[in-house]
């Protein structure tokens, strides 16, 4: 083919298009390996420690303790996709590296607050339920959300030792525990709306199970508010979510359901609504 003809012209091009698709894909992978892709996950890692240490005061202890929980994120994500690829060698060097990161700042975090290994042993076998749920590719199954929004919960009284320099132990305060529980109760109803209106659309079972589960958490936090342990802009909060629990998923059945981005973005107005009217 002589060389300046349209069909050598048009050759460079393709091959160019091509190799910068393949450059574009293989970024694409990287960040998948190195950044958490769980976007519904940043609220739960970032701001249930940050109310103990409102809950509590600041310590210095809280800066290593909180790089280890963040960082952490990043190990435990990376080490999901490796054991769910059965320890495949290409996925194991983000492993290493936030696991040692993670390494250091546990010693680190241990050095300046000993008494943590008590909350260790309520973490190692939420961490253990995790790994299998992984290994066997089930990370996205009710049981394995339900765990990992128990995690995240249980920072708010962890912080809370913290600031008290383990004064507090296991038992914290029950306005601390409180709101703990709440904490769990609105991030394990997400597992379920999110499912209701995703993975489980058309599912009669996880529809029911959600609509249950924030009715009764609805009920609770009405009565806490009764009881002027909870303010009462909270609720409305959660009665807009059971609301929102059968009217998202019903409309997705009898019209078109809710786009991913559209249903994110709910979720991000309905966090920052929950905690603000939470304090």
């Amino acid at each position: 083919m002589a060389k300046g003809s349209p069909s050598a012209a048009n050759a460079g091009p393709s091959a160019e298009a091509r190799a910068r698709a393949k450059a574009k894909a293989r970024r694409r992978r990287t960040i998948r390996m190195w950044i958490p892709q769980y976007h519904g996950g940043w609220a739960m890692v970032v701001v249930p420690p940050i109310v103990g240490v409102v809950e509590g005061g600041l310590r210095w202890a809280h800066i290593p303790l909180y790089a280890l929980w963040f960082i952490g994120y990043f190990f435990f994500y990376c080490a999901t996709v490796w054991l769910r690829s059965h320890c495949k060698a290409r996925y194991a060097a983000p492993v290493k590296a936030y696991g040692a990161v993670v390494l250091g700042l546990g010693l680190i975090s241990l050095v300046c607050t000993p008494f943590l290994w008590r909350w260790a042993l309520l973490f190692a076998p939420l961490v253990a339920v995790a790994a299998l749920a992984a290994w066997k590719r089930e990370e996205r199954s009710l049981a394995s959300g339900l765990d990992t929004v128990a995690a995240a919960s249980l920072m708010v009284p962890v912080m809370y030792d913290v600031s008290t320099d383990g004064a507090a132990g296991l038992s914290a305060t029950g306005h601390v525990w409180a709101l703990a529980a709440l904490f769990f109760g609105y991030f394990a109803g997400t597992v379920f709306y999110v499912k209701t209106n995703i993975r489980e659309r058309g599912s009669n079972p996880y529809l029911f199970a959600s609509i249950a589960w924030h009715t009764v958490w609805t009920a609770a936090v009405i009565a806490l508010a009764m009881h002027d342990a909870i303010g009462w802009w909270h609720t409305v909060v959660w009665t807009l979510m059971a609301a929102r629990a059968v009217a998202v998923p019903l409309y997705g059945r009898i019209r078109t359901p809710l786009p991913v981005r559209a249903i994110g973005v709910g979720e991000i107005l309905t966090s920052i609504a929950f905690i603000v009217t939470l304090f």
